[in-house]
Formats: C-alpha cells, sequence, structure tokens
C-alpha cells in the first residue's frame, strides 16, 4: 500500500502549514529530507532540505508511529512556515520519492477505518464534525463521533447474535418441540430489539434535518413582504423586491443558524391565479416544497391568511407583515415589520422554540439514508421471523436473523462493496 500525504490545513497563507504523511515508508523521510530522526511524539525542530540539499525551512517534525495513530499506520507532520511556495516545495519532493502519493479525498479516515481505528459511523460523524456550522450540528456530529450511534448498533447486533445462538443450538436438539418458556422468552426479546429499531426510524427524520437544516418555507400573495424578510433575517439581498408583483419565479434557499438550529429557509413566488407559465410553474413548485417543509410561515399584508390546503405534518404560522401600517389583534398572528425592525424576534423565537419541541433526546440518532435503508430491511426480517413457528422451521428463522445481523453490521463495519466505501469517503476534504 502507498505512503500518503497531503496537506492539514488551509491552502491560504498562514502563520504554520501543515502536512501529514501516513504509511509504512515514514522511515525513509529522515533521509530524503537530510534531517535527524525524532523521538516518537516529540517534537523536534528540525532544518528540511530538498533533493540537492537546499534549504527548504525550519520547521517542527513529529513521528507517530502506528498503530495509536490517527490511521493506525505511521505517521509524521511537518509543521512549518505558512507559505504555499514552501509547502510546494516538500510536495515536489515528497512526489518524487517511489511508493509515495498525494492523498485522495477521505483516504486518512478511510484508512482508519480500514485499521480498525474508527467504524463507520465514527468517520461519517468525523466528516459532519468538521463541517458542522451550528450549535445542534456540533452536538449530534461529536455524539455520533464519540460513538453513541456505534454502542446503540452494536447493542443490537449483540442481541441478535444471542438469539441466534440459541436458534442455533435448539436445531442441534430439535427431536423435541420448543419449551414455551423459552419460545416466549425469544418472541420477547424479537419485540424489543424490533421496537427500538421502529422508534429509531421515527426519530431519524430530525437526525437527517440536524445534518442538513429544517426547512421552513415561505407563503403567500405576491407583494405581502415574503423576499423582503427573507432578505432582512440573511442580511443579504438574496431575493428581488420590487413593486412588481410576481418577481419570485423559482424557490430561493438561504441555510441560515437560528439559535444553534440549522434551517434552510426557502422563499418561493407569491400564490395567485395568473396566465404565465413560467409563474404557474414557480406556483407549483411553492406548494410543493411547502408539503414537505417542516414549518410553514403564511405571510399577509391584511386580514386575508388564505393559501391551498396542504397535506403536511409541517406547522404553520400565521405572519401579518407590514404592521407598522397597523397590527392585528389577534395573539395567534405574529406582527412583523421589516422596515421597522419589529416583530422579527419574536418571530424566530416561535420558530426555535417549535424546533426545541421536536428533538427526541436521543444521541443515538440514524442520520443518514444507508443507516435507515439498513434498518428497515432489519425490520422488515424481525417482522417476518414473528411469524415463523419455531418447531417446524427454525433453519428460516435462522435466516432471518442473519440477515438482520448483516444489515446493521453494515451500518458500523461490514461493509463488502468497494463502491459504498468509495461513496462514503468521497465526500470528505482532502487531507482527512
Amino acid at each position: 500500500m502507498d505512503t500518503i500525504f497531503s496537506s492539514a490545513s488551509s491552502s491560504q497563507k498562514s502563520a504554520i502549514k501543515i502536512i501529514r504523511v501516513s504509511g509504512r515508508k515514514i522511515e525513509a523521510l529522515p533521509k530524503v529530507f537530510s534531517f535527524k530522526p525524532t523521538q516518537p511524539r516529540v517534537a523536534s525542530l528540525r532544518k528540511i532540505y530538498d533533493l540537492d540539499k537546499k534549504i527548504i525551512d525550519n520547521a517542527l517534525i513529529i513521528f507517530f508511529p502506528g498503530p495509536a495513530t490517527v490511521t493506525g499506520e505511521d505517521v509524521m507532520e511537518f509543521h512549518f512556515h505558512g507559505s504555499p511556495f514552501i509547502e510546494k516545495k516538500i510536495y515536489d519532493v515528497l512526489a518524487k520519492i517511489k511508493g509515495f502519493r498525494i492523498a485522495r479525498r477521505g483516504e486518512f479516515t478511510k484508512r482508519a477505518f480500514l485499521n480498525g481505528v474508527l467504524d463507520l459511523t465514527q468517520a461519517e460523524a468525523l466528516n459532519d464534525l468538521i463541517n458542522s456550522e451550528t450549535e445542534s450540528q456540533f452536538q449530534l456530529s461529536i455524539s455520533q463521533y464519540e460513538g453513541a450511534l456505534s454502542k446503540k448498533i452494536q447493542t443490537w447486533r449483540n442481541e441478535v447474535v444471542y438469539l441466534l445462538s440459541r436458534l442455533e443450538a435448539l436445531i442441534d436438539f430439535s427431536d423435541e418441540e420448543l419449551p414455551k418458556k423459552i419460545e416466549k422468552d425469544f418472541n420477547f426479546k424479537t419485540l424489543k430489539i424490533l421496537n427500538e429499531m421502529k422508534n429509531s426510524i421515527k426519530q431519524s427524520n430530525y437526525g437527517e434535518r440536524i445534518r442538513n437544516g429544517f426547512i421552513i418555507t415561505i407563503l403567500g400573495r405576491p407583494n405581502v413582504g415574503k423576499s423582503s424578510l427573507i432578505n432582512h433575517l440573511s442580511e443579504k439581498k438574496v431575493a428581488i423586491v420590487t413593486e412588481e408583483a410576481g418577481t419570485t419565479r423559482d424557490i430561493l434557499e438561504v441555510m441560515m443558524d437560528f439559535e444553534g438550529f440549522p434551517v434552510v429557509l426557502n422563499d418561493t413566488a407569491g400564490l395567485r391565479n395568473t396566465k404565465s407559465k413560467v409563474e404557474k410553474i414557480g406556483i407549483e413548485r411553492a406548494i410543493e416544497k411547502a408539503k414537505n417543509s417542516d414549518m410553514i410561515l403564511v405571510l399577509s399584508d391584511n386580514e386575508d391568511f388564505s393559501h391551498p390546503r396542504l397535506k403536511t405534518l409541517g406547522k404553520k404560522i400565521l405572519v401579518h407583515t407590514k404592521s407598522d401600517l397597523g397590527m392585528l389583534p389577534n395573539k395567534d398572528i405574529f406582527n412583523i415589520s421589516v422596515k421597522r425592525n419589529t416583530g422579527i424576534d419574536e418571530l424566530i423565537e416561535a420558530i426555535v422554540n417549535y424546533l426545541r419541541t421536536l428533538d427526541p433526546k436521543e444521541e443515538a440518532l440514524l442520520t443518514r439514508k444507508r443507516h435507515i435503508d439498513a434498518v428497515k430491511k432489519s425490520i422488515d426480517a424481525m417482522n417476518d421471523l414473528l411469524n415463523i413457528n419455531l418447531n417446524v422451521n427454525p433453519e428460516l428463522a435462522s435466516e432471518n436473523l442473519r440477515i438482520v445481523a448483516k444489515e446493521i453490521g453494515n451500518i458500523t463495519n461490514v461493509i463488502d462493496v468497494e463502491e459504498i466505501l468509495d461513496d462514503i469517503f468521497s465526500s470528505f476534504c482532502i487531507g482527512k
């Protein structure tokens, strides 16, 4: 396996830059860069030279012997003055060494997985941690990185393996009918695992929303202030605001942080009867987006909050805009004015309070489609298991349990298809 290297810091100028190298040929680096070998895990200042013995920089060198490293392999880090030119000179030397190459996206973390340093859910959580932008994203990703989901999955798998071992033992002594007490205990444990899995599926929407953002869609007739509100909240002129009705034709999305909650705020086309084909498409998209939203802000600049009937579980909040021209005396309606910046904080507080009610108070959440698909397949197999007569078809029951063990095992470790690994780690940044 090649020894890989990559920058572990920003590509811009900085006080310090770091290049990380991982692999079996680390021991060659002192000779290549003409410096005295360092003690393991001791930061040592060394002059490093190129292949023509010309000085590159005074660098801080740290050698980490495997397997107790970030990748499970020998690792060496070069900490040097943050010039892109110095970085390039070090790259040029490393690239000329036989068996060395630049790391691919996520390859350091992939090696950590292959060497048993991390399981897949922890590797995914590490990527989420790096990309976290809000408090809730940080809290979820750090919990998963510390192994919250791994422990839950391993508990399920241990329980399934226990049931499988009991069943295999019974198959070996199948001359007698299964005692009622054992059969009752078997079904009880099966139902327990099944209910926990079903509950995890119910909570998975929250995990996905924390990763990708809660969807809030703004609906209303043209010129009621939808674009003005989204511009005000985002502090950017992302939407066109004019006196002309129907200026928003497509959905505009803005990612925001509402007191630690990631929110995707959608500005949509004004709802009205129109002959414009383009505007009609925009209105259809607005309605479709609202159907799949966690919250819908229905805006009006008068007392008319009528909108198309939507089959949605999303919470609706009625917002009276332009309240500087007159307030609506209704406690169920939020009066706001972008012009005077009034009522906005109260509206955000109501949104945040609702998002807090969605929190399942569970650290171990399924956060990816592959997690959910694996658990759903396990649930199907467990449901089938409950319908099998253990006295008549114990082998069939045993096969169902093997399916469950394989599916939930795939969430953390047992991946047979290389393409799945490539897909997971290709989303990582270079150097991780």
